[in-house]
């Protein structure tokens, strides 16, 4: 009986050490779940970040359904993918809200073993040479010259129509992806168009 209860005094007082030790849980101070839509989203003609999200897992979910059925892309020989231009005429969304908006889909689709089986994903040319310039030496070349037949870019397009009535402003966004390849030009895979309509 003693030694139970003195089993119990050293857990107790060990869980007691443990929990001091351990690092204080944060409060709450505006973090949310991404899936949530805030006041302040609400009230922004800017697309909402949760139908930003909501776009990127639709554009990943058609383009690895597509892959295996693209002619271009299953080939003798693995193709390669660039991320291109974004075009971005809405006049209010920052280029940088797409610009991290097409990383979470490159990040999507590497996680794929069925897309990376076929496809390889190659960073900007400038920005490896800008690299390769700073950490190479001598005169270290930069990445490797590209056989444009089997080269696409993952061009992404962004556009705004906007209507005020009264008190009422509605704003309509498309934003679609394409696969262009860099010899011919042809756009070989383009996503269904995706549509958000926003009232404020």
């Amino acid at each position: 009986m003693k030694s139970a209860i003195g089993c119990a005094a050293v857990f107790g007082l060990m869980s007691m050490v443990l929990v001091g030790c351990m690092p204080p849980k944060g409060e709450g101070n505006g973090r949310v779940e991404s899936t949530d839509t805030t006041p302040a989203e609400r009230g922004d003609a800017q697309v909402q970040l949760t139908a930003q999200h909501e776009f990127s897992d639709k554009v990943v979910q058609q383009l690895a359904a597509d892959m295996s059925q693209i002619p271009d892309l299953n080939g003798q020989y693995r193709a390669t993918v660039v991320f291109g231009d974004i075009v971005n005429k809405t006049g209010i969304v920052p280029t940088s809200d797409f610009e991290a908006f097409r990383t979470r889909v490159r990040q999507k689709l590497m996680q794929s073993q069925a897309v990376l089986k076929n496809i390889r994903f190659v960073e900007n040319k400038a920005r490896v040479n800008d690299l390769v310039k700073r950490e190479g030496e001598g005169d270290t070349p930069g990445r490797a010259a590209l056989n444009p037949k089997f080269t696409y870019f993952l061009n992404g397009e962004m556009y705004r129509s906007n209507r005020v009535g009264g008190r009422q402003e509605v704003n309509e966004y498309l934003m679609s992806y394409n696969l262009t390849n860099m010899e011919t030009g042809e756009i070989v895979w383009t996503n269904a168009p995706y549509e958000v309509k926003q009232v404020r």
